[in-house]
């Protein structure tokens, strides 16, 4: 199979001829250079031999234009963090203006997809990382401070959060437009700090725009939970074609998972807090073969629950691709 049919199969639940899988990690310092990224992006790709890409673009690129600063590192290996927190009282919501999704930070990521589209030599699916509305609402005033304001003024988060996701939506539409085959939808406010109703009311309730606004227009959404102690029951029926979370290191565990949803592909089966790092080669290899049998070859990928660390030596990732190789079929 190619690696677009394996892709194929595993959304559509189908049988592939080994198992299909995925590795992402960030690039700190390079992924700001369009072009870098792109480099970087086939270069992994094609090293590991990848079924499909995860776009990695920085992680604070949503904030920028609502004044976020970042603290950079010396070095490769270390992310950069906030500088500061530009929402920091009620009334800074106001200052959440609309922005352009294709301008700015964002033309800097469409820009090195374009490129990455152009050098690749064979039809890779790959997915451009979109960050939900609260995530983004997160990056810009801290989790606690958002928590703290949506209980205290919630008619000025809201007004922030949809001024966000019409930003979000026209970024994500034009990922698509230009050559994505679908959205890496990141969520990472799906947690019990806080409740069901401010889950539906502040998290639900902006995601789904955006997730509606590239249904149909693309074939591989993937949805990815982030953290611990979800309101996992509460995602599943968002409208994409697979789910990715901390299955091995947060649950719930694949087995469970799939009692509760049949429809999507799930995509995980490698912790990428203590095994992908720390763990030892067969330690890795058990938890790959464990992804393909319970899998029973359909409708999994596997893939860290989240992004591997940047310092991940390229051996481990190499090892990772090597046990995905020996499942092939006879």
């Amino acid at each position: 199979m190619t690696h677009k049919e394996r892709i194929e199969n595993a959304l559509a639940m189908r049988e592939t001829d080994r198992l299909p899988y995925g590795m992402w990690l960030h690039f700190p310092n390079e992924d700001r250079m369009p072009v870098r990224l792109a480099e970087l992006t086939l270069r992994y790709q094609r090293e590991l031999d990848l079924d499909f890409v995860k776009y990695m673009p920085y992680g604070m690129h949503s904030t920028i234009d609502w004044g976020s600063q970042l603290n950079l590192f010396p070095g490769f290996d270390r992310i950069p963090e906030p500088r500061n927190w530009p929402i920091q009282k009620p009334e800074d919501w106001d200052r959440i203006t609309p922005k352009s999704g294709t301008e700015s930070e964002y033309a800097v990521i469409l820009e090195s997809q374009k490129l990455f589209r152009r050098m690749r030599r064979e039809v890779v699916p790959f997915v451009q990382t979109v960050f939900s509305p609260m995530t983004t609402a997160a990056k810009l005033a801290s989790a606690d401070t958002l928590i703290k304001h949506l209980r205290e003024c919630p008619e000025k988060v809201k007004r922030g959060l949809e001024v966000i996701t019409e930003t979000t939506i026209e970024y994500a539409v034009a990922a698509v437009e230009q050559g994505a085959d679908g959205i890496f939808f990141a969520t990472q406010m799906s947690n019990r700090k806080i409740t069901a109703k401010e889950h539906a009311d502040f998290v639900k309730a902006y995601d789904l725009p955006v997730l509606n606004a590239v249904k149909g227009k693309s074939w591989f959404n993937m949805l990815h939970i982030h953290g611990a102690d979800t309101w996992f029951g509460e995602l599943l029926d968002y409208p994409v074609q697979a789910i990715n979370w901390h299955d091995r290191d947060d649950g719930p565990a694949m087995g469970e998972a799939r009692k509760l949803v049949k429809d999507k592909a799930f995509i995980g089966g490698l912790s990428h807090i203590k095994t992908l790092p720390k763990g030892t080669e067969d330690e890795i290899k058990a938890q790959i073969e464990d992804t393909w049998n319970r899998g029973e070859s359909r409708g999994v990928i596997l893939a860290p629950g989240c992004g591997a660390l940047p310092a991940t030596p390229l051996d481990r990732l190499l090892f990772v691709s090597k046990c995905v190789r020996e499942t092939a079929r006879a």
